[in-house]
C-alpha cells in the first residue's frame, strides 16, 4: 500500500511540475512544432550575491551613467543589477544557447532546442517564457518629396529650413548647440567618413549583430548587407553633422554613442532582443537622450503581438523604452511610416507613455502622407509631436561630401528632434528623462488650443502636439502662439505675412496652412500688435504663452464697421455705417452668451454697450468675443474688460 501510495505521490510532483512549466510559457509556444526557438526566459529575482544594490549596480553602469542618475535624483535599483549569473547558468546546463541578456527585464535570450522547453519552464528560477518577437525590417525612407521653396544658403546650407522650422537655430545663437549631451543611436549601421562628421566625438560603439566595434559594413564579420550604414549615417547627421555652408545638425557639438542593432537586408528578420541590449548599452555608457529610427510591425507569424498590444506595456521593446524614461534618458522614437498600409498605425516602441514619438510633416506644416497616425490601443494621443520627414536633406552616406536632398521617413523627423531635445538640454542640464521629453512637447505649436470651434489647431493624433520650438521648450522666452482668422468668413489666414510690432522691436512670422503662426522668441507680458497685409490692426494683446485666434477684419470690405476702445473699462462703441440696424452679440471665452440685442439706427450710426449682461449687471474683468451682424457684413472681435 505505502508502495503504490509513493507512486500516487510521484505522479502527482510531475503533473504539478509539467502543469507549472506549461503555464509559464506563451500560449504560442505551448503548440511549437520546430527544431528550436529563440524565446525570452524571465526569471523570478535577482541575486545581487551578498554585495549591495550600490556595488551590484556599478558592475553594468560606467561613471558617466552614474552620475547622470545622482544629477537626476534617481537612485539606482534593482532593475541595474545584472542578471543572475547562476540562473543563466542552469538554463544553459540544460542546452540552452546564450543570446543577450537583460537586466532591466530580469531575464535573457536564448536559442532552445523545442524540447527544452518545458524543462527550462519547470526550474524555479524561471517566471515565464516568451517568444523573441519577429519583425521584417526597420523603418524604411519614403522615397523623395520635392518642396516649392527651394534650399537656402548660408552657413547652414540646404538644412537651414529643417532647423529653423523648430525654432533650433535660435538655440544655436544663443550658443546652445548640444554640447555636454551624449545621444545614443540605435540603428543599422553607421559610416563616419562624411566631412560632416570630421570633429564628431564618438564616445561609444557597439555591433549588436556581430559582437565588436565595427559598426560600418564588416566583409570580415561576414556581414552581407553592403548598404546597411546608409540609414543609420543620415540619421546621425540630422542630429550631429557639421560641415558649415554645406550641412548642419540639430546639436552639432553633442556627442554620441552608436549602437548597430538592426540588420536591414530585406531576407531577414529582425528581432527585439537586440534592440533592448543596445539601449541598455547606451544606458551604461551614459546616454542622456536616445534616438531610435526603428520600429516594429509586419511580425512574423510566430511572434503573438497585434495591434491591440499598442498599449504601452505589452511590446518587449515599449517596455524597455518606459524603462530607460525612468532611469533619466529621453527617448525618442519614430512614429512610424504605416499610415495607408496593412498594419496602418503606429510601430513600437512609439506607443510607450514615456516615449517622444515624432510624426512627419512637409515645410508647409501638412501631414506626410506615411506619417503612422495614433492613437495607441488604450486611446492615448499619439504621436508626442512633429518635425520635418517630407522632403528632409540628408548626408550623402555614399560620398564623404555632399548631401541628398528630399528625403522622406519619419526616420528623420525623429533625429532632428532628438537632435532639439539636446539643444534644449544642454540650455538645461537639469532636464532629464521624460521631464526634458514633456519640455519639447509643450512648445509644440498645437499645445495652446486657440479656439475650441476650431479642432485643428489641437492636438490629435496625426500631429500630436505639433512642431516644438526650441526656445520655448528651453524655458528661454515663452513665445506668442496665435492663429489669424478672416472676420468676415471664419476662414484661416493660411501662408500670409504677419508682422508682430512689440514695441521695443519687431519680427516678421509667416501663418502656416491652418493659420497658425509662432514667434518662439517673444517675451512673456510683452504687448504686440498684430498686422496681415490687407488687414486692419490687432492691438490689445500681450505675450502669455496662450494661444490667441486673431479675427482680423478686411480693409475695405470691413471697413464699415468699426469698435473701440480696446481694451475698455466705461463702455464699447460700435459704428455701423452702411445699414439701418445691427445685431450685437457678447459671448465669455467658453462660448456662453453674456449679451445679445438688436439696434436700430435712425440719426445716428452708433451705439454703445455699457460692459453689463443681459440681466443688467456689469460683466467681469476678462476678455470676451463680441459679434456684430449688419445686412450681408459681420464681424468677431476679441476685447478685454480692464476696470
Amino acid at each position: 500500500m505505502k508502495y503504490y501510495r509513493q507512486i500516487a505521490f510521484l505522479f502527482l510532483l510531475v503533473f504539478v511540475s509539467v502543469s507549472m512549466a506549461t503555464s509559464k510559457s506563451s500560449p504560442s509556444l505551448r503548440d511549437f512544432k520546430g527544431d528550436s526557438a529563440k524565446v525570452w526566459v524571465f526569471f523570478t529575482d535577482k541575486d545581487t550575491g551578498g554585495k549591495s544594490l550600490s556595488d551590484a549596480a556599478r558592475r553594468s553602469l560606467s561613471e558617466r551613467a552614474i552620475e547622470r542618475r545622482r544629477k537626476a535624483g534617481i537612485p539606482l535599483e534593482i532593475a541595474d543589477a545584472p542578471v543572475n549569473d547562476s540562473y543563466i547558468e542552469q538554463v544553459e546546463a540544460l542546452g540552452g544557447r546564450l543570446l543577450r541578456k537583460s537586466r532591466w527585464l530580469n531575464g535573457a535570450s536564448f536559442m532552445l532546442p523545442s524540447g527544452l522547453l518545458e524543462p527550462v519552464s519547470a526550474l524555479p528560477s524561471v517566471k515565464e517564457i516568451r517568444p523573441v518577437g519577429k519583425y521584417r525590417r526597420p523603418i524604411e525612407p519614403r522615397g523623395r518629396h520635392i518642396p516649392d521653396a527651394p534650399p537656402h544658403d548660408g552657413d547652414y546650407g540646404a538644412t537651414l529650413d529643417q532647423l529653423e522650422l523648430m525654432g533650433a537655430i535660435h538655440l544655436h545663437d544663443l550658443g546652445y548647440t548640444g554640447e555636454g549631451v551624449l545621444v545614443g543611436f540605435l540603428d543599422s549601421g553607421f559610416r563616419l567618413t562624411h566631412r560632416a562628421f570630421d570633429s564628431l566625438d564618438v564616445v561609444a560603439k557597439y555591433d549588436f549583430i556581430y559582437n565588436d566595434t565595427t559598426v560600418d559594413y564588416d566583409s570580415l564579420a561576414g556581414d552581407h548587407d553592403r548598404t546597411g550604414y546608409r540609414h543609420g549615417t543620415q540619421t546621425l547627421g540630422c542630429v550631429a553633422g557639421y560641415s558649415p555652408g554645406e550641412y548642419m545638425g540639430a546639436a552639432y557639438r553633442a556627442s554620441v554613442a552608436l549602437a548597430k542593432t538592426e540588420d536591414v537586408d530585406s531576407e531577414y528578420v529582425t528581432e527585439e532582443d537586440n534592440w533592448v541590449a543596445g539601449i541598455e548599452w547606451l544606458d551604461s555608457v551614459g546616454a542622456d537622450i536616445i534616438s531610435s529610427s526603428l520600429g516594429y510591425a509586419d511580425f512574423e507569424e510566430d511572434t503573438p503581438y497585434t495591434i491591440d498590444d499598442l498599449d504601452g506595456n505589452t511590446f518587449i521593446v515599449t517596455i524597455a523604452a518606459d524603462i530607460a524614461a525612468r532611469l533619466g534618458i529621453c527617448v525618442v522614437n519614430s512614429a512610424g511610416n504605416e499610415r495607408g498600409g496593412s498594419w496602418g498605425t503606429l510601430v513600437a516602441p512609439s506607443d510607450g507613455d514615456s516615449v517622444l514619438a515624432v510624426a512627419a510633416v512637409g515645410l508647409d506644416h501638412i501631414i506626410a502622407p506615411f506619417s503612422s497616425p495614433g492613437p495607441s490601443a488604450d486611446g492615448r494621443i499619439k504621436p508626442d509631436c512633429a518635425a520635418l520627414g517630407y522632403g528632409a536633406v540628408l548626408i550623402d552616406a555614399e560620398d564623404t561630401m555632399g548631401v541628398v536632398p528630399y528625403g522622406c521617413g519619419t526616420s528623420f523627423s525623429c533625429p532632428l528632434l532628438a537632435g532639439l531635445c539636446a539643444a534644449v538640454k544642454s540650455a538645461n542640464p537639469e532636464l532629464y528623462g521624460y521631464d526634458l521629453a514633456l519640455a519639447v512637447r509643450r512648445s509644440g505649436d498645437r499645445y495652446r488650443a486657440f479656439d475650441p470651434a476650431y479642432p485643428a489647431d489641437s492636438a490629435d493624433n496625426d500631429y500630436g502636439w505639433g512642431i516644438p520650438k526650441g526656445p520655448v521648450a528651453a524655458g528661454l522666452y515663452k513665445g506668442f502662439y496665435g492663429r489669424v482668422i478672416d472676420a468676415k468668413n471664419g476662414e484661416p489666414l493660411c501662408g500670409v505675412m504677419v508682422n508682430l510690432d512689440y514695441g521695443a522691436g519687431s519680427r516678421t512670422v509667416y501663418s502656416d496652412t491652418f493659420g497658425i503662426f509662432v514667434d518662439p522668441l517673444a517675451e512673456e507680458g510683452d504687448p504686440v500688435v498684430i498686422a496681415v497685409p490687407g488687414f486692419y490692426i490687432e492691438d490689445g494683446l500681450s505675450v502669455d504663452g496662450y494661444g490667441h485666434a486673431v479675427f482680423l477684419e478686411r480693409l475695405g470690405s470691413a471697413a464699415s464697421i468699426q469698435v473701440f476702445p480696446n481694451p475698455v473699462s466705461d463702455s464699447l462703441t460700435i459704428v455701423v455705417y452702411d445699414s439701418d440696424r445691427a445685431r450685437f452679440s457678447v459671448y465669455s471665452m467658453d462660448g456662453n452668451l453674456v449679451f445679445d440685442k438688436t439696434f436700430a439706427f435712425v440719426s445716428s450710426k452708433r451705439f454703445r454697450w455699457d460692459l453689463c449682461n443681459q440681466a443688467g449687471k456689469p460683466v467681469a474683468n476678462g476678455v470676451y468675443l463680441i459679434r456684430i451682424a449688419a445686412d450681408d457684413e459681420e464681424i468677431i472681435r476679441k476685447i478685454a474688460v480692464i476696470r
